[in-house]
């Protein structure tokens, strides 16, 4: 009989220990494939999110220029010297715009464009799509400024240089007719992203009285250079197509790319690119994948290879008879072991297509799941190299099963002599702990980088590490139950102690169930962790479910418009921010509305009571505020202690809404009781800022005075400004050099006590609002002492503010780790009251609800506050789960899952394998007198050590593991900065659950296998 039909017998007769072999060997050598093949679709993955993060026209390629149909010719052979870049390019999208006053009636600014598909963009209402020197504006610019269908329009630009030759007469602005009136679209169609367009809402104007009008289509480029005065810019924009940018094409791109932004710019035509950074930034994600995922999936090769060589061994063993037999029968060495191992090398040949199909399966089913859309699986040389070296792993672990048995004398395997540990067997396993203990040191101790390196390797080697010590702690607790057991007479604890401590079988089992489980634990653990770590990136990141980036000239009419919008405060919310410079580094200031914070937005590592506790502590206000209109203001005072060279006088110091504050002078001081009066003019809703002692212009002299301000009336009516409330009046702080001032509020009134030896007037403050404004502040304060609890600081003002931190965090939603958050209407009030509003520096968003209208944007742009970009949180949540990070924290919990169910495999293999024998000693146990139930604790006392004790040290492993690497290990973004290490969810807790289902499955199994023992 040929020794090849002997092996398919023997595998047929061995059919399920046969199937186990393959299906290891499979797993085995997926596991290894799946390397390659993840790693390459995960850095295809991250590489389409990196280049599409950014609006496709900010990532693509931008030409400005002031002449359209050269620069699109210049650039186009550009791109003709470039064809990987030409490759990633969409169809350009041309704008040529020129800054024009349109409207004869009042002074107004807008923009003349020509931009080619906008009439398919907007809804026409009347007339129809402009062509040359034709004009079509929007429906609320007609009826603004009183434009009817036909009307001949005169175009001046409103900046600029001229275009005319010098010596010429004066150019004469062209006239254009009316021939359509358009309805804004949609404003979030990315065909306006980035424009800004259409900011023409009724309340848009500037504080010269400027109306902002929108913006006025025209047919041809021409209609726009015509306009002889000013200077037209001229736009190209090539947005990327993301799905384009593929893998093979880097390096290419890169020198393209890097050619091109060398000089900035070709003949004139300035170019911004923005596709280099984003393939920069992917090549930092993808040397992070390629360092982590083979690190986190070469641990369950190496198991698979030892559950392959411990399936083997027990296989092997179960033939001991035969092989005794074919030994007796004068066999070779080499013929026994050909014999021996036949059957799992062959079965291992068979489950090498399996494994590279099942890899390539697992990978695509992968890609589908939770990589990048349009991800696609290439089956390259990479998958067959390390699929031939997993299929070289797994037969050398199949010979090495084998050869204990292979190698036993003819009586040792006839007498069932169980196999025992050598020494070899000892020295390994004391170098493997001290390999695991010399990296575990290395990531304790070592540099940044070498932490980071050793970071994803760590954990299997804290599993090794205890799943060695589990397995010769068992060893030992068996060996010492044995006598003591005998001594006291406990029959059960002396069988299960003899069975657990002479088979070596049992402690690989321990071995391996531990390093499973430690595995297992220590991924559900580090992902939840990591779950929760990107939920408050998240939040920090984006601040609220949807952020709508706009476009305004003033805080006020964003917060209004919003208002208009969502009268419940519910679903929106408008925000101010400036991004302000200090000491090397940026600080993020945030203003929000304290009274829809609550329900609008999202803040990292809060609950909603403790966000209404900050938006408690953000009240500014201390006092009720003084309203003032026009009319005539009248102070009774009291002077007393008059010094002076040159006369000083009282005033009245009042703000008004986007202005600065200003001063109403009361008449001359003059000893004794008097009167003071002076006139008010107020535009819009004027407020009581404060009471000043005014110097003479220019007088530096020395001059004191004593005033008591005893009443304040409006027009005869009485004001309750808090004279004899304490506290209500401060001084200036700081007061100038060379000034003093003392409040005092009593019954008699408000005193003053002034000393001065400069020009500079000194005023009392109204404390209608706190000293400081309160504010919440992320990362170090911005001042001399980085824990100041206060300082000054610019926050809305051209002047500094005096802040204090209401409360210290780690993130602020929108601004991240360091960031200042303040109720931005309070601190408009107090830039109000000093040098006004710093509006130059101002940018403005709307922050929203997954309940706010699906059109906010349109409606937003309605109320002329365009839409330039929208930001969304499930969408920044979607990319932080397929970030590196992410990724490598996936392919650790499926080598969790995989290593458990492995363990499991080969305990209720080995159940299966020694049942008959076990049968056989549990027989004759039986005949000598032992009962039943005695014989039933052995088995459970058995199944106890074997399962319990991995239990206890896989999550002791795990957790603590997890504790260790969590510092080293990346678990949102790739620079691993700003991590919080706490549980956040339900990974942990539902890994346990599932550990302990399967752990009393396996019990069961345990007990049915040898059900026929008892």
């Amino acid at each position: 009989m040929s020794g090849l039909v002997v092996t398919l017998r023997g595998i047929r007769s061995r059919f399920g220990r046969s199937i186990l072999v393959v299906l290891l060997s499979t797993v085995a050598i997926a596991a290894a494939v799946l390397v390659p093949l993840f790693s390459r679709a995960a850095a295809q993955s991250v590489l389409t999110d990196t280049v599409a993060d950014p609006p496709p026209i900010v990532a693509g390629l931008t030409a400005r220029s002031t002449a359209l149909e050269a620069m699109s010719a210049r650039v186009d052979e550009q791109l003709r010297a470039s064809p990987a870049v030409a490759a990633v390019l969409g169809a350009p999208q041309e704008t040529i715009a020129l800054g024009v006053d349109p409207v004869s009636k009042a002074k107004s600014r807008g923009r003349l464009v020509f931009r080619p598909g906008a009439c398919e963009h907007i809804t026409i209402v009347a007339g129809r799509c402009p062509g040359d020197r034709e004009l079509m504006v929007s429906d609320r610019t007609a009826e603004r400024a009183e434009i009817q269908m036909g009307d001949v329009l005169q175009l001046a630009a409103t900046g600029g240089s001229t275009r005319s030759t010098v010596g010429e007469p004066p150019p004469k602005n062209p006239s254009y007719p009316v021939v359509g009136v358009y309805r804004i679209g949609d404003p979030t169609d990315p065909y306006w992203e980035t424009t800004g367009f259409f900011g023409g809402s009724a309340l848009n104007e500037l504080d010269d009285g400027t109306k902002i009008v929108d913006e006025l289509f025209t047919g041809s480029e021409s209609t726009v250079s015509s306009v002889p005065l000013g200077r037209p810019v001229a736009a190209v924009d090539y947005p990327l197509a993301a799905e384009k940018v593929r893998l093979n094409d880097v390096p290419e791109l890169v020198r393209e790319l890097e050619a091109m932004s060398a000089g900035n710019s070709t003949e004139g035509v300035a170019l911004r690119i923005g596709l280099l950074d984003s393939l920069r930034l992917a090549d930092r994600q993808r040397s992070a994948i390629n360092a982590s995922v083979p690190t986190v999936a070469l641990p369950l090769v190496v198991l698979c290879w030892f559950v392959l060589f411990m399936v083997v061994a027990a296989v092997t063993d179960d033939r001991r008879a035969e092989i005794a037999v074919g030994k007796l029968r004068g066999l070779s060495v080499g013929g026994i072991t050909r014999f021996a191992i036949g059957e799992p090398l062959l079965l291992i040949a068979l489950a090498a297509p399996l494994g590279l199909l099942l890899g390539f399966g697992l990978t695509v089913v992968a890609a589908e799941a939770f990589l990048a859309p349009a991800v696609d699986v290439q089956f390259g040389w990479p998958a067959l190299a390390v699929g031939l070296g997993a299929l070289l792993g797994a037969a050398a672990a199949a010979v090495l099963g084998a050869r204990e048995t292979v190698r036993a004398s003819i009586s040792a395997l006839l007498r069932r002599v169980p196999h025992r540990a050598r020494r070899r067997a000892v020295v390994f396993e004391g170098i493997v702990a001290a390999l695991a203990l010399a990296a575990l040191y290395q990531l304790l101790v070592g540099t940044e980088g070498q932490s980071a390196t050793l970071g994803y390797a760590a954990p299997a080697l804290i599993a090794l590490l205890a799943g060695l010590l589990t397995a010769r702690l068992l060893g030992l607790v068996a060996r010492r139950r044995l006598p003591r057991a005998t001594r006291q007479g406990r029959l059960p604890a002396l069988l299960a102690a003899a069975q657990v401590g002479r088979r070596p079988e049992s402690a690989r089992l321990v071995a391996v169930l531990t390093v499973a489980l430690a595995l297992l634990t220590f991924a559900a653990t580090i992902w939840d962790v990591s779950s929760a770590n990107r939920l408050r990136t998240a939040n920090a990141d984006i601040g609220a479910d949807r952020v709508y980036v706009v476009t305004a000239n003033d805080p006020a009419v964003v917060r209004e418009a919003v208002d208009r919008i969502d009268p419940t405060g519910q679903n929106a919310m408008a925000v101010v921010r400036i991004k302000q410079s200090y000491a090397g580094d940026y600080v993020d200031l945030i203003g929000v509305d304290t009274d829809r914070m609550l329900a609008v937005s999202r803040w990292p590592d809060k609950t909603s009571a403790q966000v209404a506790a900050v938006a408690a502590s953000l009240d500014d206000a201390s006092g009720p505020t003084v309203e003032l209109k026009t009319g005539r203001v009248a102070v009774r005072a009291n002077v007393r202690a008059l010094q002076q060279q040159r006369p000083m006088s009282l005033g009245m110091v009042v703000g008004e809404p986007g202005a600065a504050p200003r001063s109403i002078p009361l008449g001359r001081l003059e000893t004794g009781t008097a009167t003071y009066a002076g006139d008010l003019t107020c535009a819009a809703g004027c407020r009581l800022l404060g009471l000043q002692v005014r110097r003479y212009p220019g007088d530096n002299a020395p001059g004191s005075a004593t005033v008591t301000i005893e009443s304040l009336e409006l027009d005869g009516t009485p004001l309750d400004a808090g004279l004899s409330a304490s506290g209500a009046w401060r001084p200036t702080d700081p007061l100038p050099a060379g000034q003093t001032l003392a409040v005092n509020s009593d019954d008699a009134g408000l005193t003053l006590d002034v000393t001065s030896e400069t020009s500079a007037d000194i005023v009392a403050q109204y404390g209608d609002v706190e000293k400081d404004a309160p504010v919440v502040l992320a990362g170090p304060a911005p001042a001399d002492d980085p824990d100041a609890d206060t300082f000054s600081f610019p926050v809305l003002g051209r002047a500094p503010d005096p802040v204090k931190v209401a409360e210290r965090v780690a993130l602020v939603p929108r601004g991240g780790g360091h960031a200042l958050l303040f109720d931005a209407p309070a601190l408009e009030e107090r830039a109000e009251r000093s040098a006004g509003l710093n509006l130059d520096q101002f940018s403005y968003e709307v922050w929203a609800t997954d309940a706010a209208p699906a059109d906010l944007g349109a409606r937003l742009a309605a109320e002329g506050i365009p839409v330039v970009s929208t930001e969304l949180w499930s969408h920044r949540m979607t990319q932080l789960g397929r970030a590196a990070p992410a990724l490598a924290l996936r392919l650790y919990l499926f080598a969790g899952l995989v290593a458990l169910l492995l363990a499991l495999g080969a305990l209720v293999l080995d159940a299966g394998v020694t049942a008959p024998w076990r049968r056989e000693q549990v027989r004759g146990l039986r005949l000598t007198g032992v009962p039943v139930r005695t014989l039933r604790g052995m088995a459970n006392r058995e199944n106890l050590m074997v399962l319990g004790y991995p239990v206890v040290a896989g999550i002791i492993a795990g957790v603590g593991g997890a504790a260790l690497v969590l510092p080293a290990i990346a678990l949102v973004s790739i620079d691993g900065g700003n991590q919080a290490y706490r549980l956040g969810g339900w990974w942990l807790p539902g890994s346990l659950a599932f550990l302990l289902v399967a752990l009393v499955v396996a019990n069961l199994v345990l007990r049915r296998v040898r059900g026929g023992a008892r």
